[in-house]
């Protein structure tokens, strides 16, 4: 989330900013109402007045990040849709490429890596509203790739749209996992960003095409 002097971030944003940070850099389990308040510079019971506790700051964090990668695969999805018909790459694309949004309050954190820390203390009722904002947008994609593939066995695509989405998370960038210089290691070499993406886009075009 860009700011300027003239637009600061309110105090949830704040609050919400650094819970996020704490959450990539050393996990979910190291939040607490005095150092998310802490990270954030204001007192910490503004936590509690304006999230209730943890697990209510959580939520609101869970579902802005929700938000991020499900806004983005709609406006994918329904460009796509307002084709005759939509190319097979596309359609690959509209699953991956909302799964490298940046997070909701940190724009150099991915949203899924956010989210995949958070399910860990996340009650069941936080992943239900999660999913419920993915379900439509991943049943459209599963309608388009069935539609390119025809003959492909439904529950076979399932499996590897699930197989798919589970490997687009990526190791947070942990402080006790840097190197001496400061460098994250990485299984992935030194790949940027848009490095990454597009290699993961062929290895997702491969995952799904049932057709060959």
């Amino acid at each position: 989330m860009a700011t300027t002097a003239s637009s600061p971030l309110s105090t949830p944003q704040r609050l919400l900013a650094a819970a996020e940070r704490i959450v990539v850099q050393e996990g979910v389990h190291a939040l607490t109402v005095r150092g998310i308040a802490d990270a954030a510079g204001v007192n910490s019971a503004l936590v509690r007045y304006h999230f209730g506790d943890v697990d209510g700051l959580l939520r609101d964090l869970a579902l802005r990040n929700a938000a991020r990668i499900a806004d983005a695969r709609t406006g994918m999805l329904d460009a796509l849709e307002r084709e005759r018909k939509a190319a097979f790459p596309a359609v690959v694309d509209a699953l991956v490429v909302p799964l490298f949004a940046s997070a909701a309050m940190t724009p150099g954190f991915r949203a899924i890596v956010v989210l995949d820390e958070m399910f860990s203390r996340a009650a069941g009722s936080i992943h239900e509203q999660i999913w419920s904002l993915f379900a439509e947008g991943v049943d459209r994609v599963t309608r388009m790739l069935s539609a390119c593939q025809p003959e492909v066995d439904a529950v076979a695509l399932a499996w590897r749209i699930r197989f798919v989405t589970a490997a687009a998370l990526d190791i947070p960038p942990r402080d006790d996992d840097r190197s001496p210089q400061g460098e994250r290691r990485s299984a992935y070499g030194d790949d940027g960003d848009g490095e990454r993406l597009e290699r993961f886009r062929c290895f997702a075009r491969d995952a799904l095409n049932l057709s060959r």
